[in-house]
């Protein structure tokens, strides 16, 4: 591992406590061993590729900078699952849509139809921003969310995320690739997970791209509790313990029906809370 110490990267090797230091962790180093981490004031987790442990993505992350794109194909699946992550974590979520330059054929419907796809997520405090890293547009509003925080980049491979680092900070993240033109998915440019600190204030942590996000520790009764749209109803219920789904008298299901609650979040909370229930043991 690498820990920066006044500035300057040196690599490390781990010890006893030290060895479960993830990147973001403020450490303590004898002579060139990590041997312990400090408090986390957050950790963003995920299930591991066996599906049976806890992975520690990242600590002390302020902002999770979840990036979309024309190509791979948007995913608001995934999109939901990083903010109910998020959520959980005490992280506050925001959305990038980068690729903007790719619009089919300057398409308005096809813009159209992204920015009404993303549309839910302003409402419940996930601002959206439209970016072109390539042409360096758009990154104003990314730049001001990142001063004096750290923030992760995550999404699906091939968005992009490297290529708005180096957008950001010209030359500190130099190792893009294209979309393969044979599958039309993304190469994996980033294969290790890196902490970076901007010139204009704050840091950014470059995740490898994914296209499956597992929730940790979580219970499927407890996923309505990361929906923040709910929250306004659920004490509405006719049922204390109501998960808002098959439930009579059920307020978030009336709120849907009146759409005061967006019908798509609404598909999206059953489909996370299903898929934890399927994966009980």
């Amino acid at each position: 591992m690498f820990v920066e110490i006044d500035g300057e990267r040196r690599p490390c090797t781990a010890r006893g406590r030290g060895k479960g230091a993830v990147v973001g962790d403020r450490v303590t180093v004898e002579g060139d061993v990590v041997t312990s981490f400090g408090v986390r004031k957050s950790e963003l987790v995920r299930v591991d590729a066996l599906g049976d442990r806890p992975h520690v993505i990242a600590a002390n992350v302020d902002v999770m900078f979840i990036v979309c794109a024309v190509e791979p194909p948007l995913r608001e699946g995934l999109i939901d699952r990083y903010i109910v992550a998020a959520h959980a974590a005490r992280i506050a979520p925001v959305i990038i849509f980068n690729k903007t330059d790719l619009w089919l054929d300057d398409d308005p419907e096809d813009e159209e139809d992204f920015r009404d796809r993303l549309s839910p997520y302003p409402p419940i405090g996930v601002p959206v921003h439209y970016t072109a890293a390539l042409e360096d547009r758009g990154l104003d509003a990314v730049r001001e969310s990142m001063k004096g925080r750290l923030g992760i980049f995550v999404g699906h491979s091939g968005v992009g995320k490297t290529s708005l680092l180096n957008a950001l900070s010209p030359g500190l993240a130099n190792r893009t690739q294209e979309l393969s033109e044979q599958s039309g998915r993304g190469r994996h440019t980033t294969t290790h997970t890196e902490l970076f600190t901007l010139p204009d204030g704050g840091e950014v942590i470059d995740s490898p791209g994914i296209r499956a996000f597992g929730l940790w520790a979580m219970a499927p009764e407890a996923v309505k509790d990361h929906f923040v749209e709910f929250a306004a109803y659920a004490g509405q219920c006719k049922f204390a313990n109501c998960v808002h789904d098959h439930e009579p008298g059920c307020a978030v299901k009336a709120a849907v029906e009146a759409e005061e609650i967006n019908p798509f979040r609404y598909d999206a909370y059953l489909r996370i809370k299903e898929s934890l229930a399927d994966d009980r043991p």
